[in-house]
């Protein structure tokens, strides 16, 4: 299932996700960085396989949240669920990329969030992977909270324009920037020139080393609100990476 609303244009940016991590917040990020490298957007919706085996075995159950009922589960009716899903996906994809005028593309597929998320792409500059459990990235006007972000290192400018766009978003709020790897000036120098710009805004910088960085997720991985990295991650750490994460991930080619 596909769906484009003018000319084909590479993809530079894609935002993969599927019925458990999908947030409006999510979709506005990636068009804000579609639009920030001047390319299209590809939404990627994920049909996850082992939801759907599990929907069918007899046992399973589906209790609502309303009236706390059970009823048996199939994979007829869950594939109908997940399509709704996508189909309210697609809508928001649709009104924010129109919005900021950029093209746009949907396409649905089946698998694994990790397998094709992380499946190389040729005209795909930065991945986004939705693994927000909630609205995170939605400020709150109630109460000024501590936004974190965490920052791998590596050698590609192109994450300098990342992190850049995940600072604006949160720019009249207090930023808690962690950044693991050596040297961090050669990114942050020009990744920090304009975005802080909020009359409350205030940025704390906290650096570690790379030997450090899965005691620091161990210990702080689910309460980041973004992370920026390469997706050329050592294959062994980067889903380990991953699996520590709870929030919206850019991942940089």
């Amino acid at each position: 299932m596909t769906a484009k609303n003018s000319n084909d244009k590479q993809q530079a940016v894609m935002l993969a996700v599927d019925v458990s991590n999908y947030s409006v917040t999510t979709v506005n990020l990636a068009v804000e960085m579609a639009a920030s490298v001047q390319t299209g957007l590809l939404g990627l919706f994920i049909e996850d396989e082992d939801l759907l085996q599990v929907a069918g075995l007899p046992c399973t159950r589906e209790i609502t949240l309303t009236t706390t009922r059970e009823r048996p589960t199939s994979i007829d009716q869950m594939q109908r669920s997940l399509r709704s899903v996508a189909r309210q996906f697609k809508q928001t994809l649709q009104q924010e990329a129109q919005a900021s005028r950029i093209t746009w593309r949907f396409d649905t597929v089946r698998g694994r969030m990790r397998d094709i998320g992380l499946t190389s792409k040729r005209d795909v500059t930065y991945t986004i992977l939705d693994q927000s459990l909630s609205h995170r990235l939605k400020p709150s006007r109630q109460v000024r909270r501590t936004r974190k972000v965490l920052l791998i290192l590596d050698d590609s400018p192109r994450q300098k324009l990342a992190l850049s766009v995940v600072l604006r978003r949160f720019h009249h709020e207090k930023i808690e920037l962690t950044v693991v790897g050596e040297d961090p000036e050669r990114i942050l120098s020009s990744a920090l020139t304009s975005p802080i710009t909020g009359k409350d805004s205030e940025l704390v910088l906290i650096r570690y080393h790379r030997d450090d960085l899965f005691e620091l997720l161990a210990r702080a991985g689910p309460g980041f609100d973004c992370a920026i990295m390469s997706r050329h991650e050592n294959e062994a750490e980067l889903p380990r990476i991953l699996n520590a994460l709870r929030c919206p991930t850019i991942l940089v080619s």
